[in-house]
């Protein structure tokens, strides 16, 4: 059975725009982006701090993809298989482009990690006692919820790339149709975390440090009262921090329910 195409990729001739050589195809297996519907719940797991500082400020954290615990976070292919899908081989032979210095490329690369900064989201259609366990510290931990449909509209005039993440083993090539594609893959062994990632890259007009602790992250500001929809606190969570989970709730997002989960 013939692959599914999906879209097809060229080089552009540089004072037209126009393809400068033949179109060639996108394969499905091989294309990293996808979104869920409109109507997906998607969750984010949190200590109660982190709550507290996303309300007061109105914005969302991002981390430097190069600062995050995964050590193949956002990293290419093995020199073996990195470039060998079929959609890249396809392209390289209609241009008879040469294989690229892989070491060369590698360590620039290693320079766009820390120029990607990202955030993420569970998508499931219910809480999940494991995500609780990994992405919390303590009882006095929370986790709000929105719709896709909503997270579009609330960072929608920002340049954020969003899409699930796609887990692969690693014989499997992690494509790379912009600069921005292997930052949407990760280990297979992180597949229960089902992901929904928000990319934002690093503005033509910024710079970085790289051991600057302030360039470690961005955050994004959005419309809080549009976004959170649901707010559920810890099972075991102390009475002082509910009130405060209350107390923010009501005065940044009042629309928003608050519960307790039955977890844990």
């Amino acid at each position: 059975m013939p692959e599914e195409i999906i879209g097809y990729q060229y080089i552009k001739h540089r004072a037209t725009g126009e393809p400068a050589g033949p179109l060639t195809p996108i394969f499905k297996k091989d294309w990293p982006y996808k979104l869920p519907p409109a109507s997906q719940t998607v969750w984010r797991y949190m200590d109660l701090w982190k709550f507290e500082s996303m309300l007061r400020t109105g914005r969302l954290y991002f981390r430097r993809a190069d600062k995050l615990p995964d050590e193949g976070e956002g990293r290419l292919s093995s020199k073996e298989i990195h470039g060998t899908s079929e959609s890249e081989s396809a392209f390289k032979a209609a241009y008879n482009l040469a294989r690229n210095d892989y070491d060369e490329h590698a360590a620039a690369h290693e320079i766009t990690r820390s120029c990607m900064f990202v955030n993420c989201w569970n998508i499931a259609n219910r809480e999940s006692t494991r995500m609780w366990r990994e992405y919390t510290t303590s009882s006095d931990s929370v986790v709000v919820t929105t719709s896709m449909k909503a997270m579009h509209r609330a960072v929608q005039q920002h340049s954020i790339v969003i899409s699930r993440v796609k887990y692969v083993s690693n014989s499997t090539p992690r494509v790379e149709f912009s600069h921005t594609t292997p930052f949407f893959y990760k280990d297979r062994c992180f597949s229960f975390e089902n992901e929904l990632r928000l990319l934002r890259p690093l503005g033509e007009k910024e710079q970085v440090l790289m051991e600057d602790e302030k360039d470690f992250y961005r955050t994004v500001p959005v419309n809080l009262k549009l976004l959170i929809h649901r707010v559920i606190t810890h099972k075991r969570i102390s009475r002082d921090s509910a009130e405060l989970v209350h107390s923010l709730t009501r005065q940044f997002c009042r629309r928003a329910l608050v519960q307790q989960s039955t977890l844990l």
